[in-house]
């Protein structure tokens, strides 16, 4: 739209003779009419900045859950290293604190049972926690692509 040359309100072409918002005379003149261009083309895909993100297995990612969850390794196989560093520390916390309970006390219990209870007992929860994802569908890796 032209605007007007006195105050530069956008005006229609069919106010030649006078603005109707300052009321200046002749308010087009000196302004050509031509259609300006706004649009502006903008490449969707960089061409160099394209990655192809190799699809991670659910079987794997659950096996590795059901016997090395304890050391994070489904976190680290999907790129949350992070997440595995931390789980692996609350795991070492849980088993040593379960250890010193049933050690320490008087249970009755010995070295043995007492550390096999403790490392049991965080290996069924894994291997139950590996077993259910293998039929959650919509887990994603670091990347944010789906597991096949």
């Amino acid at each position: 739209m032209p605007k007007c040359r006195f105050c530069g309100e956008n005006i229609t072409k069919f106010d030649k003779e006078m603005c109707p918002y300052c009321g200046g005379k002749r308010p087009l003149d000196g302004v050509d009419n031509f259609t300006v261009d706004i649009t502006q083309t903008i490449n969707t895909i960089d061409k160099e900045k394209v990655q192809k993100f190799k699809q991670h297995s659910k079987v794997v990612n659950a096996i590795l859950c059901m016997f090395l969850g304890i050391f994070g390794a489904d976190s680290y196989y999907l790129g949350f290293a992070k997440y595995g560093i931390v789980r692996f520390l609350i795991n070492i916390i849980y088993i040593v604190g379960l250890f010193s309970l049933l050690y320490f006390l008087p249970t009755g219990l010995g070295l043995l049972y007492s550390i096999l209870i403790s490392l049991g007992s965080n290996f069924i929860v894994y291997f139950i926690i590996g077993f259910i994802s293998l039929f959650i569908n919509g887990k994603k890796d670091s990347n944010g692509v789906y597991l096949r």
